[in-house]
């Protein structure tokens, strides 16, 4: 049987494509390329070119899909479009060869995977890196066990990602999904996943944004703990510099260097020698003789769609930990969540007192990280962070969202200020006595909302002059020198005297218990978001739970 294949999109990766079905058709007539899809009518007349004869063209690929009806797709569309085009090619009865990453995120996946099960077709995502003749071999000498134990594994992947030759999708991070932790990442993950054979439990990993167009990350620096108990590091850098792509292998006795797709390097213990690797087919032709015997015979894919959306999940868990400054788990969303009745714990420290006074320093004090966005899926919402620390007149509170361009509009007291770019700080300061609590919201101009009471229905706003001075500070178009992130802040100082004038029974002593929560929330922002500092256990968005607040810590 001759497959007839048809591409959608025609950009770089395509040529890769139409090499290794050129070569196919010639050599034995098992697949043939009849049709491309391209807005671009010139890459659509260069894959023709490329072929060696003429393609149907088409503008819209699900055209091509519904006219052509094809036995494959072949998509190398961008990421922000696999999945929406590998469902459409499935519910046609097409078996798909996607390019990874698979897609966005796990939901994505997931709606790929059932779709391709209902539809009972193939999908394959080209994770070449499992198709590199020395990576190939460097798996067979794992699975032999001659170095021993491997326990550790250490990648590196330098190249200017921000080039002129980039398409500007990559760059933009609602298009591609990120920069080189999603793009260059997908790959490096894979790699060492499939190699040390084990999904990954959790990773720690931090970002800079430093890249001179777009809004993605331009570096990423990731350690990861498989579930076998292999440890490894991903170092990525898309910055100007001398170019890299490596990876080692560590075990009990001895290591393992790939050069990417060039080399493959031994040590029993002494130096690394050249290994003589077996010559295998180009990857792109492996790849599609994967498919094909899959489909043929049912025989395992090399990567399972399920491993593709693990490697999702993982990149995934790449930015939930930048964005918070912690591990973070690897599972799915029942793994990451607390169980119930867990609560969110945090000790305020005492300030720094030094020559320029208590508050010199906006991020003095134990530092809070917003991590957990509700009610809007697909939408993790920007990084937000909260700084307290307190002396014995005063509590600080330093808030700050990593936005380029907040939003505001508001600028007098009690204003709607949630409706632009907003950070709020809710405190009950005696919750066994009293259980009202303070709400203070704020944009970036600093316009304040107060608000005092026990529910959002219970409560009244408090007049300015019902308002002590909070001494705030506003400030925008900041950048984080070491990360590149653009963000901004609000600082203020809630006076100890004026908390127990609203709630005598407060003692702002050292070891004081206090309820409060921390939230980044934008409702009329050009992407919606309602993040908590602790979980709101709430069907609909909903602050006001003093239920779900966690607990403070006078130090």
């Amino acid at each position: 049987m001759t497959y007839r294949v048809a591409l959608a999109g025609c950009g770089g990766i395509a040529e890769r494509h139409l090499e290794a079905l050129k070569h196919m058709n010639e050599s034995g007539g098992r697949v043939e390329a009849v049709a491309a899809a391209d807005l671009d009518k010139g890459r659509l007349q260069a894959a023709s070119e490329h072929y060696g004869s003429l393609l149907k063209h088409y503008a819209d690929y699900k055209e091509m899909i519904r006219n052509e009806r094809p036995d494959i797709v072949i998509i190398t569309l961008p990421h922000y479009l696999h999945a929406e085009a590998a469902c459409f090619a499935a519910q046609a009865g097409c078996h798909v060869l996607l390019e990874k990453p698979m897609a966005l995120n796990p939901e994505e996946c997931s709606r790929i995977m059932e779709q391709a099960r209902l539809s009972g077709v193939t999908i394959l995502v080209g994770h070449t890196q499992r198709y590199l003749a020395h990576n190939l071999h460097a798996r067979r000498l794992i699975r032999e066990g001659g170095l021993g134990q491997l326990f550790m594994v250490h990648d590196v992947r330098h190249a200017d990602y921000f080039a002129e030759s980039r398409p500007d999708w990559f760059l933009r991070k609602s298009l591609s999904g990120g920069g080189v932790a999603f793009n260059l990442g997908s790959h490096s993950v894979d790699k060492l996943v499939w190699l040390a054979d084990s999904p990954v439990a959790s990773v720690t990993a931090n970002m800079t944004y430093h890249g001179n167009r777009g809004d993605v990350e331009g570096s990423v620096m990731a350690y990861l703990r498989l579930q076998n108990g292999v440890t490894a590091t991903v170092v990525q850098s898309g910055y100007k510099g001398a170019s890299a792509n490596y990876t080692e292998l560590l075990f009990t006795n001895g290591s393992l260097r790939l050069e990417t797709g060039q080399a493959l390097y031994k040590s029993n213990g002494g130096v690394y020698e050249l290994l003589d690797t077996p010559s295998d087919s180009e990857p792109f032709i492996l790849q599609l003789e994967d498919l094909l015997s899959a489909i043929e015979t049912g025989a395992s894919l090399s990567c399972t769609v399920e491993e593709a959306a693990h490697i999702v999940e993982v990149l995934e868990g790449i930015y939930r930990s930048h964005r918070s400054g912690q591990e973070e788990r690897i599972g799915n969303t029942a793994a990451r969540t607390p169980i119930s009745g867990a609560e969110a714990f945090a000790n305020i420290p005492p300030a720094r007192l030094s020559i320029h006074g208590a508050w010199s320093d906006a991020r003095d004090g134990g530092e809070l990280a917003i991590l957990h966005y509700h009610w809007l899926p697909d939408q993790h919402g920007p990084k937000a962070r909260a700084s307290v620390s307190y002396t014995e007149d005063e509590l600080q509170i330093c808030l700050r969202a990593y936005e380029r361009d907040p939003l505001v509009r508001y600028r007098s007291q009690n204003d709607p200020v949630y409706t632009d770019s907003c950070l709020e700080f809710f405190l009950q300061p005696s919750p066994d006595t009293d259980d009202r609590f303070l709400n203070l919201e704020l944009n970036a101009a600093g316009t304040i909302l107060a608000g005092f009471g026990k529910d959002r229905h219970d409560r009244v706003y408090l007049a300015p002059d019902e308002v002590p001075p909070l001494h705030i500070r506003a400030e925008t178009n900041l950048r984080d020198p070491i990360t590149g992130e653009w963000y901004w802040s609000v600082s203020m100082r809630l006076p100890m005297s004026w908390l127990t004038s609203l709630v005598p029974s407060f003692r702002p002593v050292s070891g004081a218990r206090m309820r409060g929560n921390f939230y980044k929330c934008g409702d009329e922002t050009a992407q919606p978001h309602y993040g908590s500092w602790s979980r709101v256990r709430s069907d609909t968005p909903d602050f006001h739970r003093s239920e779900d607040f966690g607990w403070l810590l006078l130090g």
